[in-house]
């Protein structure tokens, strides 16, 4: 599946980008923004732990979205979650949740 975004970028960060991709360091503009994407991500200090607990903790994703994220076991995640004094929330919070999840569950039957 591919997605597309849309950005807008201030006059002189364009002209500089453009400038990159002019003299070649780069494929063309996508290929810049990919890659200043992936390195601004890959530059951060948070983990991927921390980034599942902060968005578990907003209640943007579920308790197996969480471990998925964290790439560790559900069990490992509620360990997580306890240690950092998180209660977890068991079971889909709305019926979309709910849906979603059974899609989810679903696919992994097939």
């Amino acid at each position: 599946m591919k997605n597309t975004t849309y950005i807008h970028l201030p006059d002189k960060i364009r002209e500089e980008a453009e400038m990159l991709v002019e003299a070649g360091l780069y494929g063309n503009m996508s290929e810049l923004i990919r890659e200043a994407v992936r390195h601004h991500i890959e530059g951060q200090k948070m983990s991927r732990v921390d980034l599942a607990v902060e968005l578990y903790r907003k209640e943007k994703i579920s308790l197996g979205k969480a471990a998925a994220i964290a790439n560790v076991s559900y069990d490992e995640m509620l360990d997580i979650l306890y240690l950092r004094g998180i209660q977890p929330r068991f079971g889909p919070s709305t019926k979309k949740e709910a849906e979603t999840e059974l899609e989810k569950a679903k696919e992994l039957l097939k």
